[in-house]
């Protein structure tokens, strides 16, 4: 009886390894603190290659997404993620990341006698799974921001809890750190500069990741902006490079 037991036990621990693996974990994007207008609409994609590392492969985001909805001139709702395709045994598949919906929320916006303004933000909401996950996460930020006339530095602290492979299994839970820069090129605001360090500590065996990402944005018209991105990773276990071309359309709903 102790062979099959044992046999047991093992296909028991390959499979809770496998599905373990099975989620992905998409890098974290710290955020800004601009809201959109109350009845505005905002959708933010960008698709591009990615050559990834040993456990998430090289793929093709198509596309990595955030939708925003201002309900009040303080409250934003987000909903955000990121689908891709990637090759496995010669088969072209479908992954993706937790939805997060969340709410965005500015509480102290103050300005001073030198042209200085700083605000305080926070986002929070559930983490819904797609599809190699199961159950509910939760992710929180708290969201500092500093402008001084173009610059635009925004600190981000948190943290996220995914959802898992299985009910039985918890999903990566991580503390998270960044910075989300914006510097306007032209006195006009057309074209825009964006750098971001975004920093991931996992709680358990899951490794870190620590990411930087460069861009350009052009104002095509009030309501239409263009990018492009290119995100490096610093540690071994980050996404090693990708670029995404990006567009964000604005609908006015009210």
């Amino acid at each position: 009886m102790q062979a099959p037991r044992a046999a047991l036990v093992a296909l028991l621990v390959t499979a809770s390894s496998a599905a373990h693996a099975a989620t992905r974990r998409h890098h974290f994007e710290p955020d800004d603190l601009e809201l959109d207008e109350p009845g505005i609409l905002d959708f933010d994609l960008q698709a591009g290659p990615v050559l990834g590392n040993s456990d998430t492969g090289d793929r093709v985001l198509i596309p990595d997404f955030e939708l925003t909805l201002g309900l009040t001139r303080n409250v934003e709702l987000d909903l955000s993620g990121a689908f891709s395709i990637y090759r496995k045994n010669g088969q072209r598949k479908l992954t993706g990341d937790s939805l997060w919906l969340a709410s965005k929320l500015g509480l102290v916006d103050e300005r001073d006698s030198r042209g200085n303004a700083w605000a305080l933000g926070l986002e929070l909401g559930p983490r819904l799974p797609t599809f190699e996950a199961v159950g509910l996460g939760y992710g929180a930020l708290g969201l500092l921001s500093f402008r001084h006339r173009g610059l635009t530095l925004v600190l981000n602290a948190g943290s996220f809890i995914d959802p898992g492979p299985s009910l039985d299994v918890k999903g990566p839970r991580s503390l998270l750190l960044g910075l989300d820069v914006n510097a306007a090129l032209d006195q006009r605001g057309q074209w825009s500069l964006q750098a971001e360090l975004a920093l991931a500590h996992y709680l358990g065996s899951d490794p870190d990741e620590f990411a930087v990402t460069l861009g350009v944005t052009y104002a095509a018209s009030p309501r239409l902006d263009l990018s492009l991105t290119a995100l490096a990773g610093v540690l071994p276990d980050t996404d090693h490079f990708a670029l995404l071309v990006g567009a964000s359309p604005q609908l006015g709903l009210w």
